[in-house]
């Protein structure tokens, strides 16, 4: 069920320097955005018009990439959007289901709204674990929310799981901003389901977090029952330039995602070796990885007095976890050799 397919990986057209700090913490695709991005913004004389044409055809050629309909997508400035849309939405609706260890900023939102939230927590691998026990009390009118893969755990909702979630609430919502990674997608069974929505961005694997541009893929029916909370504005046009852009070069976009994909595998290998933190499978650009000798705070520290930042997630039951982007093999081997140096005293 991919609608990802490979190519052959070309030698990178951007070199970024190794100055300053390596930034493991952050989820963006280390080599940037398309330099198209930067030709399509900077030869346009239109960024402060409305975007309303070009937000069309956008969607037009969005859909053949996804393969549905164009009626089957709702183009938003960025996940941040999307989402605050959403929970707008359905805040009064019923409860959201989250399954911790996710990302926080779900659980932020559904304070700010105040929305009453059920946590289903994961089993010992980080998967879902869903049982038609604990499906049968959540309440029906339930919305679901599932990062896919899921930040920071790096783990995937199953077809199976998926299913059981349509059928146990109202709605599940999918979210794949990380999906380009892990090279699966739930797309196709939005056409099979009626109470699903898979939510895709171009925000890290494109490079366009300051460009912010994220779509919901789902049925008509649902997606225009959440256009009615979209910004009367619509989306921005450098969103629409760059994101335009991106589909002019997605096959190169698309190979340094590739590459980071290599990498993510090359520092599972080395982290294993070292046999100092041990990291946990994963379908996305980062790794969470258990800490087998001394502690987060101690690894954290040392590794950004080495000029190494990396993300100590905010769950207590991931006290004694890391997690490690997978960005350039420089920065891999310099995480090496820190590790090295660091474990010595242990």
């Amino acid at each position: 069920m991919s609608r990802f397919r490979s190519s052959a990986v070309p030698s990178c057209r951007r070199h970024a320097t190794a100055d300053g700090p390596i930034r493991l913490d952050l989820l963006v695709n280390p080599y940037g955005p398309s330099v198209h991005v930067q030709d399509a913004l900077a030869g346009s004389d239109e960024l402060h018009l409305p975007a309303r044409l070009r937000e069309t055809r956008l969607q037009l050629r969005l859909a053949q990439v996804v393969g549905v309909p164009p009626d089957w997508l709702l183009l938003t400035n960025g996940v941040e959007d999307l989402l605050g849309m959403l929970f707008l939405w359905r805040r009064q609706r019923g409860p959201l289901v989250l399954f911790p260890p996710s990302d926080p900023g779900d659980e932020r939102r559904a304070a700010l709204h105040r929305w009453e939230t059920v946590h289903l927590q994961r089993g010992a691998t980080f998967g879902l674990d869903l049982d038609l026990e604990t499906l049968g009390e959540l309440p029906r009118e339930a919305t679901a929310m599932v990062g896919s893969p899921n930040d920071p755990t790096g783990t995937l909702l199953g077809n199976q799981d998926a299913v059981r979630l349509t059928r146990g609430c109202e709605l599940v919502v999918v979210d794949e901003r990380h999906a380009e990674y892990s090279g699966r997608t739930l797309v196709p069974l939005v056409r099979e389901f009626d109470n699903l929505l898979v939510v895709q961005s171009f925000e890290t694997w494109a490079g366009l977090a300051g460009l912010p541009f994220a779509y919901a893929v789902g049925p008509p029916r649902l997606l225009k029952e959440l256009e009615a909370y979209r910004q009367p504005s619509g989306m921005t046009t450098g969103a629409v330039l760059a994101a335009a852009a991106t589909l002019d070069d997605l096959a190169y976009v698309r190979a340094t995602a590739q590459r980071v994909r290599e990498e993510r595998a090359r520092l599972y290998r080395t982290l294993r070796k070292l046999n100092m933190l041990r990291p946990l499978p994963s379908w996305a650009n980062f790794l969470l990885a258990r800490i087998e000798r001394g502690d987060a705070d101690y690894y954290a520290r040392e590794l950004a007095r080495r000029g190494i930042q990396v993300h100590r997630p905010p769950h207590p039951e991931l006290a004694s976890y890391l997690r490690l982007s997978a960005t350039r093999p420089d920065h891999t081997d310099a995480l090496k050799r820190a590790l090295i140096e660091i474990a010595a005293p242990l």
